[in-house]
């Protein structure tokens, strides 16, 4: 299409063209850019030599909107750069908004985001660290992009992570993703199918705190005895209300580290049990008498081990202190002879309670006879009847009908008008046997095959 003038006939693009330049003269930026879209159309050469007058006029912001980016019609990348470029310098929110919506094929995702470090402004940090978290990803460079993420305390590295699945490449951001969000991060972390356990410890070792939690988790969920010494430690240190438990629970520890270590904390129940699985049960339960000061626990703790040794330790120190002797006696009953105990009371020792106590051991063994002396005659008198039945069974009379037949020769037991000469064998089981088919005096077909295999 041609437009007629004064000396001639022009075509619609050169006038289109004069006029986008009469335009930019008059500062009508966004006028001049529509009339590029509306007249250049896919023409790449055209666009191209086009923008450069939007250069001059430092305002490629104005036609940024409107720049091709399609397949059929897209620009040389610097281009794109530029106007990036100029975005970064003067309109850092535009910036991250041309990140978000053009294509990363664009532009030289490097390129852009090594400009982005040499301007970066700490007033327009949060943006800026967007924008290279995006850079990143769109460069497959994750490890960078979750940095960025988490400098910027952007909780939406989680998504990232599950969504590109990068469990390989956090390892080194573990503690930062804990920081981040504990609860979230947990939760990958304590899928062993997503990261190894031995990673996280590796990279937890510099904070004890995190580690614990870590490793407490993990022996909620799939106990490792790998950890377990490591797991003692932390336990001593912030959750002593869990220790004694793991103790019992686990065999993965060094059991004299352990008692080190309940040693220098001053932690006697722990110790007692570690004592205990030691064999030093002495001192185990002098640790109870003396620091722990728990007599009713001591009576357990011996009747645990049931010991001679321990239960003497125990009445010689009650005898030294008046006061829990009455506690031994309840204590020892049906385990220890109450003699010993009352045997080594010194002649005119004040012992609290001594009668009562006694009046109650007493009650107790003159129960328990009568308990034995019923138990016994209900024993005889179950003998004596079951007696009677097994001897009523055996003079009972059994039947033997013309229908029945050996068991080993399978001819019928009794044959009209001729009986067998060597007679029948009836045993108590029921079967019912020639006498001259039998090999031994057992039943065959009840044989106890486990008892003529070990006779044998």
């Amino acid at each position: 299409m041609e437009i007629s003038t004064r000396e001639g006939s022009l075509p619609r693009l050169s006038v289109a063209r004069l006029y986008i330049n009469h335009l930019l003269k008059l500062k009508k930026y966004e006028d001049a850019a529509k009339l590029c879209l509306r007249e250049l159309g896919n023409n790449r050469d055209l666009w191209e030599e086009e923008v450069f007058k939007f250069v001059r006029c430092q305002q490629l912001r104005c036609v940024s909107a409107y720049l091709p980016t399609s397949e059929d019609c897209r620009l040389d990348p610097h281009v794109y750069e530029m106007v990036l470029y100029e975005f970064l310098k003067f309109d850092v929110n535009g910036f991250l908004n041309l990140i978000k919506e053009w294509p990363p094929q664009l532009y030289d995702g490097l390129a852009v985001i090594n400009a982005i470090h040499d301007n970066f402004r700490k007033q327009h940090a949060n943006e800026l660290l967007e924008s290279l978290a995006l850079l990143y990803s769109y460069q497959a460079d994750y490890e960078s992009a979750l940095r960025m993420y988490l400098k910027l305390q952007n909780k939406d590295v989680f998504e990232l992570i599950r969504r590109f699945e990068l469990y390989g490449v956090i390892s080194k951001l573990i503690i930062p993703l804990i920081q981040l969000d504990r609860e979230r991060a947990f939760k990958i972390l304590l899928d062993k199918s997503k990261i190894k356990p031995e990673v996280v410890v590796h990279q937890l070792e510099q904070n004890q705190e995190y580690l614990y939690w870590y490793l407490d988790g993990l022996e909620k969920t799939d106990s490792y005895g790998a950890f377990h010494q490591k797991l003692l430690v932390l336990y001593a240190k912030y959750d002593r209300s869990k220790l004694l438990p793991f103790l019992r629970r686990s065999n993965d520890y060094v059991i004299q580290e352990a008692l080190a270590i309940c040693k220098r904390e001053g932690f006697h129940p722990e110790m007692v049990y570690l004592l205990g699985r030691m064999g030093s049960v002495v001192e185990a339960l002098n640790i109870i008498i003396h620091s722990i000061k728990d007599i009713e626990m001591a009576i357990e703790f011996c009747k645990e081990h049931n010991d001679d040794d321990l239960w003497n330790k125990l009445i010689d120190e009650s005898t030294q202190q008046p006061e829990i002797v009455t506690k031994v006696l309840d204590g020892i009953v049906d385990y220890v002879n109450p003699e010993l105990v009352v045997s080594k009371i010194k002649l005119g020792q004040n012992i609290p309670h001594l009668q009562e106590s006694l009046v109650k051991m007493l009650w107790h063994y003159n129960l328990q006879e009568e308990v034995m002396k019923l138990a016994h005659q209900i024993q005889l008198t179950d003998y004596f009847d079951t007696h009677a039945e097994v001897v009523t069974m055996q003079r009972r009379g059994r039947n033997v009908s013309y229908d029945q037949v050996c068991p080993a020769c399978f001819r019928p037991l009794i044959i009209v008008d001729n009986l067998p000469h060597n007679g029948l064998t009836i045993f108590n089981c029921g079967h019912i046997y020639h006498e001259a088919c039998l090999t031994d005096s057992r039943c065959g077909e009840c044989l106890d095959w486990d008892t003529i295999l070990a006779e044998t």
